[in-house]
This record gives C-alpha cells, sequence and structure tokens, in this order.
C-alpha cells in the first residue's frame, strides 16, 4: 500500500516543498505532484509536514514522570513509560531517549523492545546521578556515592540502550566512571557542574561530548572567565542542547548562542518533567515535603523559587525559534530532529524527510499544535480522534487542595 501525504508546506531535507510524500512499508518511498502513484491520499492542506521531533532530555509530561519519585514496582514503571511514550506523540515527538530514574532504566529498556503505540525509544538517558551545581536559588545537597559499582548495573540494566549519561565531571573520583561509561560506548555530557572554562575544557579533552541544557545549571560567562557556557559554546567537539521555551535561556541568549556556534550544533531539547500538560496551580514535589508551582508563564518552580524542568515541549520551542527570532524551519528542524540523530547515529534512517528514511513525522497547526503524529508511516497520534492524555491519577495524588 502506497499512502500519500498531500501538503503545500513539507518541510524535506533540503528544502520547504509542495506535493505529495509517498510512504510505503514504513518508510518514504518519494515525493510526487501525481496522486495517481498512490492508493491512499491524505490531504493536510496547508499545515506543515515537518520531522518527527528526537527529544533526547525528556524526564516526562502529562502526569507521567519517569525521574525523582517513581515506583519501585517494575510493572508500574512500565506502564508509566507506556502512557509517556503515547502522550510524546500528541507533542510531535516521534523519538525519544527517555531520561529516567537509575531505578528505572531495566523497565525502560524492557519497553522499547515492545512495538510502541507514541514514540519510539531511540536510546536511555540518565541525568546524574552524580551532579553537583543545582542552578539559582537551589539547595546543595551533594551526592551519592561514586561508585563503579553503579554505573556497571546502569549499563547492565540499559541491556545496550544506555546512550547517554550526564554528569559533573569535577566530583571527586569521577574519573574511572567517566573512563568506563566512554569504554562501554556511551556518550557523557558535562551536567549540573560548577566548573569553569578550564576545568570544563579539560573535561571535553577526556571524552565528554555534549553539554547538558547549555546554559542551564552551568557557569555562565564572565569578562575574565567565560566559564562552562563558554567552554560549551567555543569548543568545536561539543554537541550542545539547549531549551528553547524562552524561560529557562532568554531569547536574547539564545540568539547570542546561534552567532557563536553553528545550529548544526545543537539538539533542541524539552527537559520537560511529569509537571508538563498540568494547569496552572501548586503540586506536590519528588521529595517529601516539596511543592512544584506550574505559573501561568510555564515555569515549573520549586519552593525555594529553583527552575524544575520545562512544562513546553520541543514544539513550543521550535514555534519560539521561527516566530520570534526569525529563524528558518528548516534549520529549526533540524536542530529538532536531524542534529540529535546524527550526534546518536541513527541519521542514516531518522532525523528529516528523504527518500528511504523511516516515515516519521508531525503534521501541524500554524500555533505548532500536533494535528496527528506518525512513526514509520503508522498513525500514533490524532487529535481528533485521541482522549485526553493526561494522566488522571496525577490530580488525585499530586494536585494540592489549595488550588480550587
Amino acid at each position: 500500500m502506497r499512502t500519500g501525504f498531500k501538503s503545500e508546506r513539507i518541510v524535506w531535507e533540503d528544502g520547504i516543498r509542495s506535493g505529495i510524500m509517498v510512504v510505503e512499508d514504513g518508510r518514504i518511498a518519494g515525493l510526487t505532484e501525481n496522486a495517481d502513484e498512490v492508493d491512499n491520499l491524505v490531504d493536510v492542506g496547508f499545515s506543515r509536514i515537518i520531522p518527527g521531533i528526537f527529544d533526547t532530555h525528556n524526564h516526562g509530561t502529562h502526569g507521567y514522570g519517569l525521574s525523582g519519585q517513581v515506583s519501585e514496582d517494575p510493572q508500574v514503571q512500565k506502564q508509566t513509560v507506556r502512557h509517556y511514550l503515547k502522550a510524546l506523540a500528541s507533542q510531535g515527538v516521534t523519538s525519544v531517549f527517555p531520561t529516567c530514574a537509575v531505578s528505572m532504566i531495566r523497565s525502560v529498556s524492557e519497553v522499547a523492545d515492545e512495538v510502541s503505540d507514541g514514540a519510539q525509544i531511540a536510546g536511555i538517558h540518565s541525568e546524574g546521578p552524580w551532579l553537583n551545581r543545582v542552578g539559582e536559588k537551589g539547595i546543595k545537597t551533594g551526592w551519592p556515592e561514586v561508585s563503579l559499582d553503579t554505573a556497571r548495573k546502569m549499563v547492565e540494566d540499559g541491556q545496550g540502550k544506555l546512550k547517554l549519561v550526564a554528569l559533573a565531571p569535577e566530583i571527586p573520583g569521577i574519573d574511572p566512571i567517566i573512563d568506563y561509561f566512554l569504554s562501554q560506548g556511551v556518550t557523557l555530557a558535562n551536567a549540573h557542574s560548577d566548573n569553569q572554562y578550564e576545568q570544563a575544557m579539560a573535561a571535553y579533552a577526556r571524552g565528554i561530548t555534549v553539554a547538558t541544557h547549555t546554559g542551564n545549571v552551568m557557569t555562565g560567562l564572565h569578562h575574565r572567565d567565560i566559564g562552562g557556557l563558554g567552554a560549551a559554546l567555543t569548543n568545536d567537539a561539543v554537541e550542545c542542547e539547549v531549551i528553547c521555551d524562552g524561560l529557562h535561556v532568554s531569547l536574547d541568549m539564545l540568539k547570542l548562542y546561534f552567532k557563536i556556534k553553528d545550529p548544526s550544533r545543537f539538539m533542541m531539547i524539552s527537559d520537560c518533567s511529569g509537571m508538563a500538560g498540568a494547569p496552572v496551580g501548586k503540586y506536590r514535589g519528588w521529595h517529601p515535603g516539596m511543592v512544584i508551582s506550574v505559573t501561568p508563564e510555564g515555569f515549573c518552580l520549586s519552593d525555594t523559587g529553583r527552575l524544575c524542568g520545562s512544562s513546553k515541549p520541543v514544539l513550543y520551542g521550535i514555534g519560539n525559534l521561527v516566530e520570534k527570532l526569525g529563524m528558518p524551519l528548516t534549520t529549526v528542524c533540524q536542530m529538532a530532529s536531524l542534529n540529535p540523530a546524527r550526534t546518536y547515529g541513527i541519521a542514516d534512517h531518522k532525523g528529516s524527510l528523504a527518500i528511504g528514511k523511516d516515515a516519521d513525522f508531525a503534521v501541524i497547526s500554524d500555533d505548532y499544535q500536533a494535528i496527528c503524529t506518525y512513526v514509520m508511516g503508522r498513525k500514533v497520534y490524532d487529535r481528533q480522534t485521541s482522549p485526553d492524555l493526561f494522566n488522571p491519577e496525577f490530580y488525585r495524588q499530586m494536585r494540592l487542595e489549595d488550588n480550587a
């Protein structure tokens, strides 16, 4: 069966095209103007077809959280992951590195072997457990024991799917862990670090190649020491994650980023938590007594005022860069899809709309909402037919009564 998807605006790998994208056996088979070449035609009119988003840093969404306070029951964990993947599809995400607690790595790995009814798991990301800097208005609590046994267990539980580990390279005793992860083919990211420029550059020279949510919880630019941020932006060996919600990093700073370093070296991420999609209000946090506020602007703030992940998906960030910064949609889609696919070695079949690649794409509205999402040519989300995907248990368990 050859299905054609007709649109006036298809974000093809080399530019925006009008025509019919032909999909056969889960892959993109061509681009044509002739409807007679397909057996079934889906006409989306002037709605844009973009490459499926590849979010490599995402802790949760729609009331399903994979980090912080999570169930220890593997069956509950797996069901949470399944719901999470379905909810991600409603945001145009087709590939994801679930950013999960160490205790969930095994469950995420096992769900990755299933046929997903939503986004596909392309690998697993562990942000920590060895982190240092907590950012503005944070309270330092130290870090867990620096244990090579823990690192080995993470790799074992990942069953070959642990692709990214973020850590603070200045933590005493961390070097053997860095060397071990690298020996296992795991990409390492510089994260939540107090290191200044020279320390950061030394960490990159040791083999760390990614900067976690560039600008956030890292030392900033200063005229006497350009800090961890300066190291990330000026080191040619570093790929930079970036949150483009306009809250974690100001839009003016984003403009500066893209002047210093080419957009081809940035990977758009959401850093969403399970709070993403929750109504404005106060919620229980992932530690006893912790309160998280979701603000009208979209901040997720702890009771100390610290940012605790984003509530906005990558698709929202795409709209910011295109509509507010005037960046070409083709460039922005590369940052959201192709760049991470290249970084993690799957660009031969993922990351862009091109003949021979997997038919992973989203149809989006002019206000940057997903209308429908396809993974390998199979529809995994349809705005018209999908029910509310937000976790009903989240409201019962996490919402505080004074929100009423």
